[in-house]
């Protein structure tokens, strides 16, 4: 480096500072360098360390996840049992004794009618007196 500075032409005073200018740019360099690997290191030990603390919390969601599964599968079991067991009742009865729409679409439009409609109005609608 010296000979370079030398071949430079450049005042000894003046040498001597890019001297120590460039080791002291190398050692920062060095320092950073350092630092940069030192810290990717803390950055994986400690998610490491989050993974293995939450390890246990991972495996408890994951059973539960399949409960929950094997509940909403009897549950829905349970349910479509019941429409079937509904619509085979209803289809044993005479056919004039059979529903024609839903309980809820049954309340579903009485709703709409009170909301459309006055009470002296609805009052006057024998078929919101029958069904409402």
């Amino acid at each position: 480096m010296a000979m370079l500075l030398g071949r430079l032409d450049i005042a000894k005073p003046f040498r001597r500072a890019a001297i120590c200018g460039a080791l002291a740019a190398g050692a920062v360099a060095v320092v950073w360098v350092w630092l940069v690997h030192r810290d990717a290191k803390v950055i994986e030990r400690h998610e490491a360390e989050v993974k293995a603390a939450a390890a246990p919390a991972l495996e408890k969601a994951a059973e539960e996840r399949v409960t929950d599964a094997f509940e909403n599968q009897r549950l829905r079991d349970q349910r479509d049992a019941a429409i079937a067991k509904a619509e085979a009742m209803e289809q044993a009865k005479a056919p004039e004794a059979r529903s024609t729409l839903a309980p809820t679409a049954v309340a579903l439009n009485c709703v709409r009618m009170r909301q459309a409609y006055s009470a002296a109005e609805l009052a006057k609608m024998a078929a919101y007196r029958e069904r409402c």
